[in-house]
């Protein structure tokens, strides 16, 4: 039996780009595709109602990233899983819908993954994803990723500061299918019943964090967490809000997640998720 995949799209103000996704995503299997509109004041209900069999849901109010995703508690679909895409990014990989669910039932444990994201250079993001949050290996993993990069076309050095730095960031991680404790929030997928389960994200994120608190607690529900590469977008990176109030949002997510998850702040794990 096929499985079924669920498109949501978060989006605020960006019809231009939501109209180039969606031309992308129509072509392919997915079950459903679904617009979070998070109370857009440009043409995006102009933009959507031109395809057919997108569905859109509408906030009445401006709720943030976080916000706008859990607009699909509304009309959560019955079974299979939600793959959730930000609206500045472009379709890569063919007949992803059919990609992602041979992946999913190569794993039958999993319970939530991410995707690959490259940037307008078609080189993967640094923070697609990573082991788990901790300031111990945050800053562990800025005194040797740095020199890694540095260092990498150096013999000899080159793999031994690449290796070093592997101990504490996955940043430099071979491109291969592999575990990891958590992934990016703008493209990822999890299986519907967890997310209902778990009511959405946790609300008082707003725009950061929210999707290692995600796959924090569904691995604490003793499901598997994985990166593939097998599916790619491309990231156009088109962020909203200033940079004084990204990292305001940046801050106050860390310190919420650090609240809730206080054994994060003292526990190294050896890095194998």
């Amino acid at each position: 039996m096929s499985i079924p995949i669920h498109v949501c799209i978060p989006s605020y103000n960006n019809a231009a780009g939501l109209k180039l996704l969606l031309s992308d995503l129509t072509t392919q299997s997915f079950t459903s595709i679904t617009v979070l509109d998070d109370a857009s004041t440009d043409t995006t209900a102009e933009v959507v109602a031109a395809f057919p069999d997108v569905t859109r849901i509408c906030s009445e109010k401006n709720l943030g990233t976080v916000g706008a995703n859990n607009l699909i508690l509304r009309s959560v679909p019955e079974d299979g899983f939600l793959l959730c895409i930000d609206s500045d990014m472009r379709v890569v990989t063919q007949d992803m819908a059919q990609v992602l669910r041979t992946f999913i039932q190569a794993h039958p444990n999993i319970g939530v993954g991410v995707g690959k994201i490259v940037n307008a250079e078609n080189q993967r993001i640094r923070w697609n994803f990573n082991y788990d949050i901790n300031p111990i290996r945050a800053i562990l993993s800025f005194f040797t990723y740095h020199p890694a990069v540095f260092l990498k076309n150096v013999p000899y050095l080159g793999r031994f500061t690449r290796r070093l730095s592997l101990l504490f960031t996955m940043h430099l991680a071979d491109d291969v299918e592999q575990k990891v404790d958590w992934g990016i929030e703008g493209f990822f997928f999890v299986c519907v019943d967890l997310f209902q389960q778990l009511q959405g994200f946790d609300s008082r994120f707003k725009r950061y964090h929210e999707g290692p608190d995600l796959f924090l607690q569904i691995r604490k529900m003793g499901f598997e967490t994985w990166y593939t590469p097998s599916i790619v977008m491309q990231d156009f990176d088109q962020a909203s809000g200033t940079s004084m109030e990204r990292k305001y949002h940046w801050w106050r997510s860390m310190a919420i997640y650090f609240w809730k998850n206080p054994s994060r702040l003292f526990l190294y794990k050896y890095p194998r998720p």
